[in-house]
């Protein structure tokens, strides 16, 4: 199990603490990856901490938030051997958001999402119902793109600690759905 935090992130913020105790919790091994510089992030620092830290995708189950979808996404673009067993993003984006134009250099021309699909395992995406930060277009377009319909938390926002997010449930759930196939 791998938690990929997102921008401005880092491994003991917002739900990811929480997530990662319930995971342990149940009895599966977690790895929280710790990306460098969070806010300013860096695609070739991050996806170098993302192989060091969490080694082989081939087989995990990740949760990423924000921008850790398309850091996942970008890792296994660039690592065909690797088959996660599943995936589960959080107020996640595949392609540039134009409310967030910092970070179009980091998401250059995004990722090829639909040619990623037959080697992603099970997929959830969680999202708000009022995302301040990554619109929802956003996050329901890689839903599209990933042939699933998101799962829709009410008044969770961008799912930050300053939202009142601490715990996530429906996150946790989706996890464990996945490690129980």
């Amino acid at each position: 199990m791998v938690i990929v935090h997102g921008y401005n992130g880092y491994p003991a913020k917002h739900w990811y603490p929480w997530l990662a105790s319930e995971l342990v919790g149940a009895g599966f091994p977690v790895t929280r990856v710790a990306l460098p510089d969070p806010t300013r992030p860096d695609p070739g620092a991050w996806a170098a901490a993302l192989a060091e830290q969490a080694g082989t995708l081939d087989g995990a189950v990740v949760v990423a938030h924000s921008l850790g979808c398309i850091t996942v996404l970008s890792h296994l673009e660039r690592h065909p051997e690797q088959r996660p067993r599943g995936l589960v993003f959080v107020a996640g984006f595949d392609a540039r958001v134009a409310a967030l134009p910092e970070l179009d250099d980091y998401i250059g021309d995004g990722v090829g999402t639909e040619e990623l699909l037959s080697r992603l395992g099970d997929v959830e995406v969680v999202m708000s119902d009022g995302d301040h930060v990554v619109p929802n277009a956003d996050t329901a377009a890689m839903a599209g793109r990933l042939g699933v319909e998101p799962i829709v938390v009410p008044g969770a926002k961008h799912f930050l600690y300053s939202d009142g997010v601490t715990e996530v449930p429906e996150v946790r759930d989706a996890a464990l759905r996945i490690l129980s196939t």
